[in-house]
C-alpha cells in the first residue's frame, strides 16, 4: 500500500518521537523513581519537538528554494 509522501513523514516523525520520548520515560520511570506521568508527558514533549523541527527544516528548505529561485 502506497501512502502520499506528506503521510509518510508525518508517520516517520511519530515513530521518531514515540521511540525517543519512551526512552526519556523509561529513563526517568526507571532511572529516577518517578512516576508514570513523567512517561506520557516526556512522550507528548518530545514528538511535540520532533514536529517542531521538521516544521522548521521545511519552511527552510522553501525559504533556499525561494532565494535560489530569485538570484537567477
Amino acid at each position: 500500500m502506497y501512502y502520499s509522501l506528506t503521510f509518510q513523514k508525518i508517520m516517520i516523525f511519530t515513530a521518531i518521537g514515540l521511540i525517543a520520548g519512551s526512552l526519556i520515560g523509561f529513563a526517568g520511570v526507571l532511572g529516577f523513581g518517578l512516576d508514570g506521568s513523567v512517561f506520557i508527558i516526556s512522550v507528548l514533549l518530545s514528538m511535540l519537538v520532533v514536529f517542531a523541527a521538521a516544521m522548521f527544516t521545511e519552511l527552510y528548505h522553501i525559504r533556499e528554494a525561494i532565494n535560489r529561485s530569485r538570484h537567477r
